[in-house]
Order: C-alpha cells, then sequence, then structure tokens
C-alpha cells in the first residue's frame, strides 16, 4: 500500500480538479470552508461538543478545531488558516505538522475574528460552504455566495466518490 502521504498528495490533486470543475460551473473564483465555529449551550458558558463541516474535513484532518478556513481555488495550493489562539483560557492543538501538511499551505490564526484581515480584498466572486452565514456575510461573501444550493448539491457527489486515500483508510 502506498505511504499516507503519496495517498493524500494524489486525495489533494483529485480535490483540486474537482474544485475547477465546480467553479468553472458555477462562475466562482475560489471556495472559502469554514470548519465550523463552536456554539454556547443556551444559558450557560460551555459549549456544545464541536462537529466539523464535512466539506472541511474532506480536505484536511483537522477534525476537532473550530475557527479554521480553508480556501482552495482549484489552482493554487490550498490554504489552511489554523486558528491558534494565543492567551491564557485556551487549550489548543499546536500548529500541524503531519503527512499532509506538505500539501497545504498552513497559517496560524491567532483570533477568531482576524480571518477578514488575511482572505483577499475582492470576495465578490468567492463562495462560502459552511455552518456560519453571518460570518461570511460579514466577511463581505455575496448572500448568493454563501452555501450556493448548486455548489451544495454538488459537493456531495463529489464527496462520495472514492480515491486512494478514502478507499486506503476506509478499507
Amino acid at each position: 500500500m502506498e505511504s499516507l502521504s503519496a495517498l493524500y498528495k494524489n486525495h489533494i490533486v483529485t480535490l483540486q480538479e474537482r474544485t475547477r470543475d465546480v467553479l468553472a460551473r458555477f462562475q466562482m473564483d475560489a471556495l472559502l470552508i469554514h470548519s465550523g465555529e463552536l456554539v454556547n449551550v443556551f444559558l450557560d458558558d460551555h459549549p456544545y461538543p464541536f462537529k466539523v463541516n464535512p466539506q472541511f474535513k474532506a480536505w484536511v484532518p483537522v477534525t476537532q478545531v473550530p475557527n479554521c478556513w480553508l480556501l482552495v481555488d482549484g489552482v493554487n495550493k490550498p490554504k489552511l488558516w489554523f486558528y491558534l489562539p494565543v492567551d491564557y483560557w485556551h487549550n489548543v492543538e499546536p500548529l500541524p505538522t503531519a503527512f499532509w501538511t506538505e500539501e497545504v499551505d498552513v497559517i496560524a490564526l491567532p483570533k477568531a475574528d482576524g480571518i477578514g484581515s488575511q482572505l483577499p480584498a475582492a470576495r465578490g466572486n468567492i463562495g462560502y460552504i459552511g455552518p456560519v452565514p453571518e460570518r461570511a456575510l460579514g466577511l463581505g461573501i455575496a448572500a448568493d455566495k454563501i452555501n450556493p444550493k448548486g455548489v451544495i448539491d454538488y459537493l456531495p457527489l463529489l464527496s462520495g466518490l472514492q480515491n486512494g486515500l478514502r478507499a486506503g483508510l476506509y478499507a
């Protein structure tokens, strides 16, 4: 069996091809995929358990860290902003260095609301895929590009297709 690094590299190549297809089909420049956010229990200061956006974890094996962002355009190396708060109160995952990090630009994001300064200024043709539409609006993503139905309908078809990494991990 191939190494995880080789399987992941092929996985990213496949996802990049599929991303080019979906962007061309729906006339977008890129997709901004949000891992999600913690949601506090009503009248409590503790959050519900975090569940990552499945479209996010299809790209990177980061499943326990909220406030992460992935920008993909099907051409350039995917950019992952990995939430890494610097304060006393948070016990955080370290910046990842693993078999998959060579294929993705990993950038520390010290503040959950700091993503806006990291993104391209022109965001009118970027699609947002994630569970917090109001966050996308706050970033200047056009309302019709937030979880657009055509893209959302198309992506599960793509994620259902097997590739070497998925076959290797789930065999």
